[in-house]
């Protein structure tokens, strides 16, 4: 049965914990039920904030160390945020009469970078843009923290698991140094130099005992290791020293339970690292030349009718190899994508010599399990988020297919699924469903005018419900959701200043360009 397509004016996205998909539509932000398709909140947004609006992003849980909701909070998702070049609306599901907004985000230094929730519902990051600052603003105190000459708006920041603290990569006086806050308060607790010339990002390992990061290519093959106190604990060469150069590291990925550490390098190889020793326990080749004898090899094909479908193929195989279509251009090289499944048990790759290849290792042999050759370059891997077997691979071609590995599947499956208006390149993404083991896996296939909800195999789903009780539903589709001016706060975030590292940090209260506009609605006693 082909599934139903649903208007949106932006990339919809999906919640990475319930079944719920958001999308802007007629200058309003739909909620809607991935299980039905009900519309289960409609919030109204301002006309050309709406036009503007390039960024929609849901709550993270992160002390559980998974999308999700925080510990003591009910099921289900608690707030999203949506944002422009220069504005940030933040809402609460639960709550229909709770709104904050946050103007003026970058200052005068140009449009919003990037911005995200922090470690709660109750805080947001707003990075500027040329790495001027970021604030974190909480919103319970109705305070900001500016942090100046942060590093990498995407990677060069960490949550601490479980205790909240975060830890900042900013650059000065042409070194590398990590900030690290407190929690909720987010007051300067401790800062220390790295020992790189240019590293690349920071992550807290998934128990919170490491912080790792790594150097740039160009400045060598290293990843260094720390302490949550700032100690050097490891400095992992990839056995490369000046008579034995390598192209660097690429990047570097935690699986979920923190026993491995993955290391991508420009050489197409995957070094694994077993913490807590975080030596080499096995290098992972996705080799030009496919020869494994335990390994499955799955080769898409395309027929007169243009239908797709796998078939096995014989080994040797010889996956297709990137090739240059310009001379000034070089032929990139490296892991392009890497990712672990939920239980640490199998792991994803693709390099880029080999685009369309994907390669899925069994980690408990540290070999191949299977390998599928596809007719386009992958665009994008995604384990289910409750299935640890299930693999859904996203293609960069015109055509709205899918591609779904299951660790049970007899042969990979390849589902084509139609969208009612052609917008452009296509996203896709998991939707998580109810069930602890759905049988029948949905996921979300968006442009950006439509996006479809199909399942991976049909099923009756006319008996599940799923428990709404945390959205504030008022009366009709938008008006309960219309906001007022209400009252409004000037906020003055605090300054950390790094002007003087052998002196620590200056603390300032000077106050900023940034307004940011806090309201609340209570409901009215009936």
């Amino acid at each position: 049965m082909k599934p139903k397509c649903y208007p949106t004016r932006h990339y919809a996205v999906a919640c990475p914990h319930a079944p719920i998909v958001a999308a802007i539509h007629n200058s309003r932000l739909l909620l809607r039920s991935s299980i039905d398709g009900t519309v289960l909140r409609s919030i109204q947004l301002e006309v050309a904030f709406a036009a503007r609006c390039r960024k929609i992003k849901w709550l993270k849980s992160l002390q559980s160390g998974r999308d999700g909701p925080m510990d003591g909070e009910k099921s289900g998702p608690s707030r999203i945020l949506l944002a422009d070049d220069d504005t940030v609306h933040i809402f609460d599901l639960s709550d229909s009469k709770w709104h904050a907004t946050v103007t003026g985000g970058s200052g005068s230094t140009g449009k919003i970078a990037n911005v995200e929730f922090g470690f709660t519902k109750d805080e947001v990051l707003v990075f500027s843009d040329f790495g001027v600052k970021v604030t974190i603003w909480s919103l319970l105190t109705n305070r900001g923290v500016e942090v100046r000459d942060p590093k990498n708006p995407a990677r060069g920041h960490s949550f601490r698991p479980v205790s909240g603290h975060l830890a900042i990569l900013v650059r000065e006086s042409m070194r590398d140094v990590v900030m690290v806050l407190s929690p909720v308060t987010r007051r300067l607790e401790s800062t220390f130099p790295l020992a790189t010339i240019d590293a690349q990002g920071l992550q807290w390992s998934p128990d919170g005992n490491w912080l790792v990061t790594s150097e740039a290519a160009s400045a060598g093959f290293q990843v260094l290791v720390y302490t949550a106190d700032g100690y050097l604990f490891q400095n992992y060469v990839g056995g490369q020293g000046p008579d034995t150069p390598g192209l660097g590291v690429r990047t570097v990925e935690w699986d979920s339970s923190g026993k491995f550490l993955a290391v991508q390098n420009y050489d197409n190889q995957i070094h694994l690292l077993a913490t807590p020793s975080f030596n080499c326990i096995a290098i992972l080749l996705n080799t030009g030349t496919i020869k494994s004898l335990n390994a499955s090899v799955w080769q898409e094909q395309i027929d007169v009718c243009q239908t797709r479908s796998y078939i096995a193929a014989p080994q040797p195989a010889c996956p297709p190899r990137q090739i240059s279509t310009s001379s000034d251009k070089p032929i990139s090289t490296g892991i392009s994508h890497l990712t672990f499944n939920g239980t640490g048990s199998l792991l994803a790759s693709v390099a880029e010599s080999t685009p369309s290849t994907v390669w899925i290792w069994y980690l408990e042999s540290l070999a191949p399990h299977s390998i599928l050759i596809h007719h386009s370059f992958i665009k994008s891997l995604q384990w289910h988020p409750r299935d640890p077997e299930c693999l859904l691979i996203h293609c960069s071609t015109e055509d709205p297919v899918i591609h779904i590995w299951h660790l049970s599947f007899d042969a990979p499956h390849i589902m084509s699924v139609p969208l009612s208006r052609p917008g452009g390149r296509t996203e896709a993404s998991w939707v998580p469903s109810t069930d602890v083991n759905p049988e029948s896996p949905v996921f979300m296939l968006a442009n950006t005018l439509n996006y479809a909800l199909p399942h991976v195999s049909e099923t009756d789903e006319s008996d599940k419900t799923v428990d709404m009780s945390f959205f504030a539903v008022g009366e009709g589709l938008g008006p309960e959701d219309m906001f007022d001016e209400g009252n409004s706060m000037d906020l003055s975030p605090i300054k950390f200043s790094h002007e003087q590292f052998g002196l620590g940090l200056e603390l300032t209260n000077n106050e900023v360009d940034d307004t940011f506009d806090y309201r609340r609605h209570l409901p009215v006693a009936s």
